[in-house]
């Protein structure tokens, strides 16, 4: 053994007091790096401050640690739940989501902390880094998978590719999909994390060591080069569509001060001045777009209604796609997309496969009753899931175009995406309705979801809003048209219709997947690794 180097592994790890106030930091600028502010090359920094607390540390240090940053994270990230429904709504979400950054924060410093005692990682440094970031990274991705999907199916939101939507990684997207693009952001800041934080190993000296610290410091910004310079995935373009998105700025929201028929009487205005200036510049669409819930009440059962609607659509030569909600012949009710021609309903329909829990239905209602009957009684309909295509055709003046529907939360979920493309979708449709947030972040936090949505798919997207914010995206995430949050008016843009799965479409499953079980596998064994000695010092 050579002058210099350690006998035993050492596990090197923030104190308590330091870890705390790095957690808190690392979340609230990951906040800080999201839509909103859109400080997005924060978003780094703030993984690495996130990192730095939980690394190498005692399961019950991590989870706390990781409790301390999710919670600094996620308590501003949404506050827009408090405009109107107070603090109990809010601290509800809020600790669902801070208790699985506590869980990421126990099993990443369990792992980080064992994998250091695997006798043939100690030895070699490099490895010894890689298979930490690897295996942090993985589990980073299983848990925002993971809060995507349960409890009562899952809230898609705050993932550290949402970050990007206005940043020069964004493009990546269509590689790697949203899992990928988190994935990889979250190992450029372990990359360094794990070289500031390299143990004593046995065999390596000092010099080695900073050597390969210097190696993982330009691993992670080869990395951090190679997201920002890759261009969007191109997909083969099949024509154009040139469509209108109608926002009335509609007293939309919940506890809004207003009549039956006023929210549908805005995009009827709004879409008459819309008809006025085309007519007047000699120009037309080809399809209209209004909001969620535009129509209001059951459009198809509403002849009066359903005439000025046919009457609209006739005077633009589009069909008009609206939003209504419906009544099924079970009884159930839907957050529905109705495709209204000149001759009335043109026959395609898509139901919302992902109401929202809590505000389009009341899971447990009995229980949650007990807690706070006020607010539960807000709920008074209980939505259906979805079962209809979110891929179909509209016959438009030109050609058939095979249109994908999204409303709302529903282009928040992966899952979704992957049924938009493999049913054929040429260009997306993001019917939605902000109004129940006010001037927050919460429409601004969307529109970057959709953005990123739009380039992974490679489709043109239209999120169009009650009150917005409402933009119409290329396949680049670029905007081609966008109208001003609580204005009315409508959007109108010559948009490319595509066909073909990107990258991320094609292998993203596949790649987050695999990284996924990466992640499984280190933790299992560092944990085994941890276990080791603990059991030796009891024999």
């Amino acid at each position: 053994m050579t002058a210099g180097e350690d006998t035993q592994p050492t596990r090197r790890r923030l104190p308590l007091w330091i870890a705390l106030p790095a957690g808190a930091a690392g979340g609230l600028l990951l906040d800080a790096a999201g839509p909103g502010l859109g400080l997005w090359p924060l978003a780094i920094p703030a993984v690495a401050l996130m990192l730095a607390g939980i690394w190498q540390q005692r399961a019950w240090r991590g989870a706390l640690v990781g409790a301390v940053m999710g919670f600094a994270f996620w308590g501003p990230h949404i506050s827009w739940l408090t405009l109107y429904l107070g603090p109990v709504p809010w601290a509800g979400l809020s600790g669902v989501m801070t208790a699985w950054h506590a869980l990421f924060g126990a099993v990443a410093g369990a792992a980080t902390a064992g994998l250091p005692r695997v006798p043939w990682l100690r030895e070699r440094s490099g490895a010894l880094i890689a298979a930490q970031v690897l295996t942090v990274s993985g589990l980073w991705i299983a848990r925002e998978g993971v809060q995507g999907v349960w409890p009562y199916g899952g809230f898609a939101w705050g993932r550290v590719a949402h970050t990007q939507a206005s940043g020069v990684f964004a493009e990546s997207v269509s590689w790697l999909g949203f899992a990928g693009l988190s994935g990889a952001l979250v190992a450029a800041a372990a990359l360094g994390v794990a070289a500031f934080f390299l143990s004593g190993e046995v065999h390596a000296t000092l010099a080695r060591r900073r050597g390969v610290r210097t190696i993982s410091l330009l691993a992670a910004a080869v990395l951090l080069l190679g997201l920002a310079v890759i261009p969007a995935a191109p997909l083969a373009e099949t024509g154009t569509l040139r469509v209108a998105g109608v926002q009335g700025n509609s007293k939309s929201g919940i506890f809004d001060d207003r009549e039956s028929g006023d929210v549908y009487r805005d995009h009827v205005t709004a879409t008459e001045r819309l008809l006025d200036e085309l007519e007047a510049a000699g120009e037309s669409v080809d399809l209209i777009v209004w909001p969620e819930n535009s129509a209001e009440f059951n459009l198809p059962g509403t002849p009066l209604r359903g005439m000025e609607v046919a009457k609209l659509a006739k005077r633009a030569g589009a069909p008009i796609v609206a939003g209504s909600i419906l009544q099924d012949p079970d009884g159930s009710y839907t957050n529905s997309a109705i495709v209204w021609g000149p001759d009335g309903a043109a026959g395609q329909r898509y139901d919302k496969r992902y109401p929202v829990p809590f505000a389009e239905y009341m899971p447990n209602r009995e229980f949650f009753h007990a807690l706070a009957p006020d607010l539960v009684d807000l709920v008074q309909l209980e939505y259906a899931f979805g079962q209809r295509p979110a891929a179909f055709d509209i016959e438009t003046t030109s050609r058939a175009v095979r249109v994908g529907l999204a409303i709302c939360f529903d282009i928040t979920f992966d899952e979704h995406a992957e049924d938009l493309v493999r049913g054929g979708a040429e260009v997306i449709l993001a019917p939605t309705n902000n109004a129940d947030f006010g001037r927050t972040d919460e429409s601004v936090q969307q529109l970057a979801i959709a953005r990123l949505r739009a380039i992974e798919t490679g489709r043109a997207l239209v999120n169009i809003s009650t009150v917005g914010t409402s933009a119409v995206v290329a396949p680049n995430g670029q905007d081609l048209d966008a109208l001003v949050a609580h204005t009315s008016g409508a959007l109108v843009a010559q948009v490319p219709l595509v066909t073909g799965e990107t990258p991320a479409l094609r292998w993203g499953a596949t790649i987050a997947g695999v990284w996924m079980l990466l992640g499984g596998a280190g933790l299992v064994l560092g944990a085994w690794a941890g276990y080791e000695p603990r059991r030796a010092r009891r024999s």
